[in-house]
């Protein structure tokens, strides 16, 4: 009887193993499906993120960080004009439209650019060539997203569109508009709409 006692004491003790194993491998399993599961979310939000700003087009240029080779030294001519929303006057008059960027000599190479303050994907590039004189400088000049040529201006006029094919996706943290000829550049206003920003790795077309 002492016998039989003591082996049931062992089955059951067996039996005890077995079930505590079991228990803590059902919970490794669940505690692996869970991470996962959580990666997977993880993945698929940024997939959804990335999805969602790509659809977000929008106008991201106003208000941001710019820069001109040079400055005129009459008033109001400082290049964050190109940023401040303001291209739409009463008249097509000097004192109406003092708000505007202009380089400070007719050099050779002169340059305007608008820092987006991250990598964006660009869609369209507007800008607002001044009205009331000389509208005729801007000719010539090219239209970048970083290093990449957008557009030339081949012909003096009011405002320029310079729409981005979706075919081509252009990724840019920097819009510069480069006068290579001498002449003074001078502009109302520099828009750019785009989505993002984005990192190097999540870029995509």
């Amino acid at each position: 009887q002492w016998y039989q006692r003591r082996v049931r004491a062992d089955q059951t003790t067996a039996l005890e193993e077995q079930t505590a194993a079991l228990e803590e491998q059902t919970a490794t399993t669940t505690s692996i499906s869970r991470e996962v599961s959580n990666t997977l979310a993880t993945a698929m939000t940024v997939k959804n993120r990335q999805q969602t700003l790509l659809s977000e087009v929008r106008l991201i240029s106003q208000y941001k960080d710019s820069g001109q080779t040079s400055t005129h030294s009459a008033y109001g001519h400082e290049v964050e004009l190109i940023s401040d929303g303001q291209f739409i006057f009463d008249r097509h008059h000097w004192g109406d439209m003092a708000t505007y960027s202009h380089t400070g000599s007719a050099a050779h190479n002169n340059k305007i650019w608008l820092k987006l303050g991250g990598l964006f994907r660009i869609h369209k590039i507007k800008i607002w060539n001044i009205r009331h004189c000389c509208t005729e400088r801007i000719v010539g000049s090219r239209v970048l997203a970083d290093d990449k040529l957008i557009g030339i201006i081949a012909r003096a006029q009011s405002s320029y569109d310079f729409e981005v094919a979706v075919d081509d996706p252009t990724y840019a943290r920097e819009i510069t508009l480069h006068q290579p000829l001498a002449q003074y550049l001078h502009i109302l206003e520099l828009q750019v709409w785009g989505s993002g920003p984005f990192t190097a790795e999540d870029k995509f077309a």
